[in-house]
């Protein structure tokens, strides 16, 4: 911990689902958070593979990308990594990959206060490993972040956010947000806002209630058009969904075209049984990939995999292990959809898992070229 601040990274993977419970959709743990400057497992001194591309190789079918890639929106498809909120790890995968990256995933929700919360960790701390605030803003290098940010601090936590936030009451912190990414060269930032709201674990959840879901939608609402009205400010903004929590209607709780930019989907290769199609069961299962795929597409906006990942195999997360398919068949929906852009998650099990495993690795670097 630095300056006795606690930064969260999810690491939102799916958990063991008991033989009696096989028969039901996927269960979720609560998500894995990781203090930023905790030890993680992708630190480990990994042997490097050593891995030769063929000429011209990248996503297969997609073709090369330009030097000076578009930032993200429609179908840029805009490989991107999320590296335990540390630019040296992103060093390092860029070395264990042999490509560079222009996009990176980083988490604001774990402030304690407003002050916190307005001013976000990587546009203060002097730790060169985490001033992504100047990393992405750097001239002239093309750079975007993927801002995870919640709806409200910790000291809201327990009191009526829901009503207050819906009724406008948080918007000038909003905008506080804003001008500080603004006047950082980060206006064009993406906000993946209060993410993964169907699951439990966060306090900016999103209810079971028609009520508490329109309520929700109303403070999310509120908080986008208070952050695009700042000058300057030119964000997208992504609805991202868990696909391992409670199978909500999507159209329940959806914020609204005005207010979207990206529709996303977090997807880990986790939470099948044995003996099971491990895609068909991610894909195909209620929220899973291909009904956000369809919700996405039916609404316009392009889809986005803002966290992806390969699991430890087991009764843990009952994950995949090593599973070079899997990478293959989210490399197919990146080239077959409307996709802004795609994250994988380069921390804990899933960065030992994809660093280890030869097969693995080879069909990641050819599947996903980096910038």
């Amino acid at each position: 911990m630095l300056s006795g601040k606690m930064y969260l990274a999810s690491a939102c993977v799916a958990v063991c689902i008991l033989a009696s419970a096989v028969a039901s959709a996927p269960a979720a743990a609560p998500k894995a958070h990781s203090g930023r400057g905790a030890t993680v497992t992708d630190t480990r001194s990994h042997a490097p593979q050593t891995v030769v591309r063929a000429a011209g190789s990248g996503m297969r079918g997609r073709g090369a990308r330009s030097a000076s890639a578009a930032l993200i929106g429609g179908n840029s498809k805009r490989d991107c990594i999320y590296s335990a909120d540390s630019i040296a790890t992103l060093a390092t995968f860029e070395a264990l990959v042999g490509h560079s990256y222009r996009c990176a995933l980083v988490y604001n929700n774990a402030s304690v206060d407003w002050a916190e919360w307005e001013d976000p960790w990587f546009l203060t701390d002097r730790a060169p490993r985490y001033r992504w605030g100047e990393w992405a803003s750097a001239a002239g290098l093309n750079r975007q972040l993927i801002i995870t940010n919640n709806l409200f601090p910790s000291e809201v936590n327990g009191a009526d956010w829901l009503q207050q936030g819906a009724q406008g009451a948080f918007q000038a912190h909003a905008r506080g947000l804003a001008r500080n990414l603004v006047a950082a060269g980060l206006g064009d930032s993406v906000i993946r806002l209060a993410d993964e709201a169907n699951g439990t674990s966060e306090p900016d959840a999103v209810g079971n209630t028609i009520g508490g879901m329109r309520l929700w939608v109303e403070f999310w609402r509120r908080t986008v058009l208070a952050m695009r009205s700042v000058p300057g400010a030119n964000f997208k903004f992504d609805w991202c969904i868990n696909a391992y929590w409670r199978p909500l209607p999507l159209e329940d709780w959806y914020p609204g075209n005005d207010v979207v930019d990206i529709i996303g989907i977090d997807a880990y290769d986790a939470g099948v049984p044995n003996g099971q199609n491990r895609w068909n069961r991610i894909y195909n299962q209620p929220d899973g990939i291909k009904a956000v795929q369809q919700f996405a597409a039916a609404h316009g906006k392009p889809l986005s995999l803002p966290e992806w990942g390969l699991t430890p195999s087991g009764t843990a997360t009952l994950g995949g292990g090593s599973d070079p398919s899997y990478i293959d068949d989210i490399a197919a929906v990146v080239r077959n959809s409307q996709v802004a852009y795609q994250s994988y998650f380069y921390n804990h099990d899933s960065a030992a898992i994809l660093a280890e495993n030869r097969a693995s690795l080879i069909n990641y670097i050819q599947d996903f070229e980096g910038d």
